[in-house]
């Protein structure tokens, strides 16, 4: 720890708290002491008790009153100045070190925010240290045996405060040995998310000395780090008490602590050259990736309701499951036929409608669940779960809820009329009067995209006479050739088409006449009409940048202020192109595409591969409508730390800000006379 100097300016500001509070103290004691002397005067005669004892028992009171006095903004000024180290055992630099305990004192009372969280001990520990503190006096005890001949860092960074108004020690760190040297070099740095340039707080960055070791980087996946520090909100590291010497570097978000990489969810970083530390604050930059193994398993499978089971696995899924139904018999039934699915893109959240009455009224059904399951030793093999699925009491607590309403109104006629429904209503398919169906797509279209309408159950069948698609002219409705296409993953979705295309600005309506179609259950629909618009082309803004400093595969992305893509384009001869976008506030990213397969992709620890770069532009850009806006861009002007821009950034840690001084606002209130 570097020992701070004394603070001059504390000492000063603590004589003048004391000086104006003694002042102010003087002046309103003696009003209070003559209000004390009346009134122990006032209870001897009533009470009958002796005046000493009534003044005794008043000033008593009237000391412990002004001992709970503290602080402004009756005592003066405010304490706004950290504590400052004293001393501490070991001292810092100390060699020699046998004891596990250190032991810190400071000059006020102290308080630990976060400590066991901020501490950071190296070598690593095995066994969490114990923190403790106890007015000015700060312990922290090692778990783990010292090692011998040994530079031991202990970092707080801010979690030591004072205990009255919470002002923090910036940093707090010592270095001491156990053997006759101490070892004060440094290796420091910043860690991001490589995808994005996010700052990755509470990760390890360690290091493993290169001489002697043949294991190359999977020295990372076999042994803990020698040494490590872990990031700040900034995403800083710092890893101290480094000996002469060249290094391996690596980062991990250790979730088991255990300081070395053994779990696919943890992201990882490394340097591909060594790195040798140094006495200054040398800085180097770590980009982290998760090389995007998964672990498959089956997280959930429910029957949400008698129609519908729905399946989770834990990651994306290369093949769909393999589904069949047990019988009373043990005998196994094939469920293609019985079920409908829809599937999400990543095939990993599945739901299946039930369409055979015989399976959906039944109260218990036995599933026979193939899928593939990731094992112990990381490899993917077949596995079947058999899984009893128990249909779900519906509407019990409404129920009760309703008849308890009907019975204070006196409605019993209604009442009996209710529960015979609910008795009739043994049929476990939804009791859906019509088929529903809702326009997804929105009732204003981008130029490009097509209608889009979704059905509230899968259909049985279609009768596309009773379509008919309609453009307004001048204010007549007129027909239009269509077609009905089916999504592939998504039974109750359908894109209409129009022939020939449709028209920007042109208003649009689809009416679906009644029983056009019906649904799995027998259900058909009412009468819809839904109407849409095109876009017209000034309704948009387009953008084009010009691209410097780049000559590899690249492309652009357009993102929203949560940082997420909106529209996406390709660098071509130094140009990305971005058409009918949407008016308002973007920023951009671009993707080195070095296999050209138009997304980011991770690196691997085993092939020595970094993640693909990615830049920020540093500024937003506004766009309006009808506008063209040309934006050159040299990606690799700033250097990365600065490039994301603060309002897109997902970590936002507290900055250094400048204090609103409370002491100024206590001066301004009372000005001296």
């Amino acid at each position: 720890m570097r020992i701070q100097a004394a603070k001059i300016a504390k000492n000063s500001i603590n004589s003048t708290k004391k000086s104006e509070k003694s002042k102010f103290q003087y002046k309103n004691r003696r009003i209070l002491l003559k209000f004390v002397y009346l009134r122990a005067m006032f209870m001897s005669k009533v009470r009958q008790i002796s005046l000493f004892s009534s003044l005794m028992t008043a000033l008593t009171s009237v000391y412990f009153v002004g001992c709970a006095s503290i602080g402004s903004p009756g005592g003066g000024l405010y304490d706004e100045t950290p504590p400052v180290l004293r001393n501490s055992e070991p001292g810092e630099g100390a060699t020699r070190v046998k004891k596990q305990k250190i032991t810190m004192h400071f000059d006020e009372n102290i308080k630990l925010n976060n400590a066991l969280e901020k501490l950071t001990v190296s070598p690593p520990q095995e066994k969490s240290p114990i923190i403790l503190s106890n007015a000015k006096t700060l312990t922290i005890e090692l778990q783990d045996s010292l090692r011998p001949n040994t530079t031991y860092s202990i970092d707080l960074g801010d979690a030591v405060q004072d205990n009255n108004e919470g002002n923090p020690m910036e940093s707090l760190s010592l270095l001491f040995s156990t053997g006759d040297v101490i070892d004060s070099l440094q290796i420091s740095g910043y860690l991001l998310n490589a995808e994005d340039l996010e700052p990755i707080t509470g990760a390890y960055v360690g290091i493993y000395t290169e001489e002697g070791n043949s294991l190359g980087d999977s020295i990372f996946l076999q042994r803990p780090m020698e040494r490590a520090g872990k990031t700040d909100a900034f995403g800083a590291f710092h890893i101290l008490g480094c000996a002469p010497g060249r290094y391996r570097l690596y980062a991990l978000t250790d979730e088991n602590t255990n300081f070395r990489y053994d779990l696919t969810s943890e992201n990882i970083a490394f340097l591909d050259s060594l790195i040798s530390p140094s006495a200054d604050s040398m800085q180097v930059l770590m980009l982290a990736f998760n090389e995007g193994k998964v672990n498959r398993y089956l997280d959930n499978c429910v029957r949400r309701d008698s129609v519908h089971i729905d399946i989770r696995f834990s990651a994306r899924m290369d093949s769909l499951p393999q589904l069949s139904f047990i019988d009373s018999e043990g005998l196994s039934v094939q469920a293609d036929s019985l079920l409908i699915p829809e599937i999400n893109p990543t095939q990993d959240t599945l739901t299946y409608w039930i369409r055979d009455s015989l399976y959906y009224k039944s109260d218990t059904l036995l599933l026979s669940l193939t899928y593939m399951f990731t094992d112990t030793t990381g490899f993917d093999i077949p596995r079947t779960d058999t899984i009893p699925l128990y249909k779900p009491i519906q509407r019990a607590s409404a129920a009760k809820k309703d008849n308890k309403k009907e019975e204070k109104k006196g409605g019993l006629k209604r009442l009996l009329r209710k529960k015979e429904e609910n008795k009739n209503d043994s049929i476990e398919a939804p009791s859906v009067t019509y088929i529903t169906l809702h326009q997804i797509s929105g009732q204003s279209l981008n130029i490009g995209d097509k209608p889009r309408f979704e059905v509230s159950s899968p259909l049985d069948s279609i009768h596309l006479e009773g379509l008919h698609l309609q453009f307004k002219q001048d204010t007549v409705w007129k027909d239009l050739n269509l077609e009905w296409v089916p999504d592939s993953l998504h039974p109750r979705r359908y894109t209409l088409l129009a022939r020939p295309r449709y028209t920007p600005g042109t208003a649009y309506q689809l009416v679906v006449d009644s029983a056009a179609m019906f649904d799995i259950y027998g259900n058909p629909n009412d009468r819809t009409v839904l109407g849409f618009k095109e876009k017209t082309n000034e309704e948009y803004a387009h953008l084009l940048f010009t691209i410097e400093g780049i000559d590899e595969p690249a492309f652009v992305e357009l993102l929203s202020a949560k940082d997420k893509p909106v529209q996406s384009a390709p660098v071509k001869e130094h140009q990305a192109k971005f058409v009918h976008v949407v008016p308002g506030k973007y920023f951009a990213r671009l993707v080195i595409d070095k296999n050209q397969n138009g997304q980011f992709d991770a690196g691997n620890l085993w092939e020595h591969r970094h993640a693909e770069p990615v830049y920020y532009l540093n500024a937003p850009l506004t766009l309006r409508a009808n506008w063209t806006i040309q934006q050159n861009w040299n990606p690799t002007e700033l250097p990365l730390l600065k490039q994301k821009p603060e309002e897109v950034k997902v970590n936002k840690p507290k900055e250094k800000r400048e204090k609103v001084s409370k002491n100024e606002e206590y001066l301004r209130k009372h000005p001296k006379k």
